[in-house]
């Protein structure tokens, strides 16, 4: 975890996009359905929504924010 958010990575179109899925995006989600979510349930939740985390850093990186809520909240690392 890095500045109250998880780092995620992935490949696209040849290139590697790194991202952070902030950690209040994910326990919101995970309070619904019970206490406060381990890390082993916050890492089974980001492989749920990868597509759509994927989605949103991939359209981020072209400079497009029209990103649907709640993946809006995510941001990309800057290397």
């Amino acid at each position: 975890m890095e500045q109250g958010a998880y780092r995620v990575s992935f490949q696209a179109k040849g290139r590697t996009i790194r991202g952070l899925v902030p950690e209040t995006l994910v326990t919101e989600w995970l309070l619904k359905s019970g206490p406060r979510p381990e890390h082993e349930d916050v890492y089974k939740w980001i492989a749920l929504h990868r597509s759509q985390i994927e989605k949103a850093l991939t359209k981020l990186s072209r400079g497009d924010t029209r990103i649907r809520a709640p993946f809006d909240r995510l941001s990309l690392v800057e290397e």
